[in-house]
């Protein structure tokens, strides 16, 4: 599996026990599907679902498309979790992820300033049944 911005052959590397395909040039890294929620830090719901639910695939980016290091299609552009300004490559086909350079550590960033805001508002009845709702399995 070759990297999509330099073709430099993507390396194994271990992160959070999800085996992540990573560019030893770039940085970037590509992750299948369901890996993005186990490497990335913990939060409710499914951030991949969210990423791409509604999603318009219509997003400016320093970086050009990708195409899919698994199985070559192009990718589309997405914001993780809308209105992060944080736009990832996401191949409809095999749901897979691509992050480059830092982005990993920009989707901790965010994750975690969610987790503290979420921490600071008082958690009304609505909120702990959305909570219980967005923890259920989302139908694939």
């Amino acid at each position: 599996m070759n990297c999509p911005r330099d073709e430099h052959e993507l390396e194994g590397r271990s992160i959070h026990g999800v085996e992540a395909r990573i560019c030893p040039d770039c940085g970037g890294l590509f992750l299948a599907r369901g890996e993005l929620n186990r490497i990335s830090d913990e939060t409710a719901g499914d951030i991949e679902f969210s990423t791409v639910d509604l999603e318009s695939f219509q997003h400016e980016d320093t970086f050009p498309a990708a195409s899919c290091p698994l199985d070559a299609r192009l990718m589309k552009k997405v914001e993780f979790l809308i209105e992060t300004n944080i736009i990832l490559d996401y191949c409809d086909e095999c749901r897979g992820f691509w992050l480059d350079g830092a982005e990993l550590r920009r989707i901790n960033d965010s994750i975690a300033n969610l987790n503290e805001a979420e921490r600071e508002i008082p958690d009304p009845a609505m909120v702990r049944l959305s909570k219980f709702l967005w923890s259920l399995p989302v139908p694939r």
